[in-house]
């Protein structure tokens, strides 16, 4: 009898062991199931976090691209709207081909005063693509994104440096935006194309001052550098350190030009990014005064 219980209590034993042992299989099988499923859960919810992102990424670019060009458009708007209205003859962007007299031109300073008391003065170059007023802040941010009549606009105007004091220091610096339909400092980049100074008065700056009084500048000098502020001293404290620009400047020259500068001139500096928005190289341009 005792034998007999031994062994059923051993088969009972066997039995609960091998129930127990199924019943912990099962319990695997079905946490590695629900590992399963919870990673395929993150998975899910990661591929459509990374989707939502994208798209947001897609979207916002988008809005950019869509504000950049209205802001381009109303932008270039003003400018031809204070062309129409207080320049004579009046003048629009009209392509390369355009070659009406610069000396020609009457700029109605009085009211172009009124309607901005930061105007400086006025600038043309390259077959009119830049036909410009030029404005200065006490900074050289705020015209960054605001145009002549100081609305917000991430195209912006072209400034004067605000450390120049008029347009007899020594080195004027004037700053604009590299725009893609050539206005504003866009179209600086034909300079650097091959035979761009071979056309007629290619070389040439025009700048009215306040009292209408027109300056022409000959360019000397073309580069593309990074950032820096050397190239944007407005004053010197001596000849030497004058002559020592000058020598620089001349020195990192694209392309060699065949132009004399000395410390008894005047320069006028044009400085604007050289690629897309965020870029630290900058493409600058350097005349001097000849009349």
């Amino acid at each position: 009898m005792n034998k007999n219980k031994k062994k059923n209590n051993d088969i009972a034993h066997a039995n609960l062991k091998t129930s127990k042992n199924k019943q912990k299989i099962k319990s695997k099988k079905k946490g590695k199931k629900s590992k399963r499923k919870l990673k395929l859960k993150y998975k899910k919810i990661i591929r459509l976090l990374l989707l939502l992102f994208f798209i947001s990424v897609f979207l916002f670019s988008m809005y950019q691209l869509i504000t950049f060009k209205k802001e381009l458009k109303e932008n270039q708007n003003e400018i031809e709207e204070l062309l129409d209205e207080f320049i004579e003859p009046p003048e629009v962007y009209e392509g390369i081909e355009e070659k009406e007299n610069v000396e020609e031109m009457k700029i109605d300073f009085s009211k172009l005063k009124q309607t901005n008391n930061d105007i400086v003065g006025w600038l043309v170059l390259n077959h009119k693509y830049v036909n410009n007023p030029i404005v200065q802040a006490s900074d050289n941010t705020y015209y960054l994104n605001h145009s002549f009549k100081k609305k917000e606009n991430s195209i912006g105007s072209i400034f004067m440096d605000y450390r120049n004091t008029s347009l007899e220091d020594d080195n004027v610096v004037l700053f604009g935006h590299h725009t893609p339909n050539n206005t504003m400092f866009g179209s600086l980049s034909d300079i650097f194309k091959k035979n761009y100074f071979e056309e007629e008065n290619a070389d040439m700056i025009y700048l009215f001052d306040l009292e209408h009084t027109l300056h022409k500048y000959q360019i000397f000098s073309y580069y593309t550098i990074e950032m820096e502020e050397y190239y944007i001293t407005t004053s010197f404290e001596n000849k030497n350190a004058f002559q020592e620009f000058i020598t620089t400047i001349k020195n990192r020259s694209f392309g060699f030009r065949d132009v004399t500068v000395n410390t008894n001139d005047k320069i006028l500096t044009l400085s604007t990014c050289a690629g897309a928005r965020g870029t630290t190289k900058r493409r600058v341009i350097h005349a001097k005064r000849i009349d």
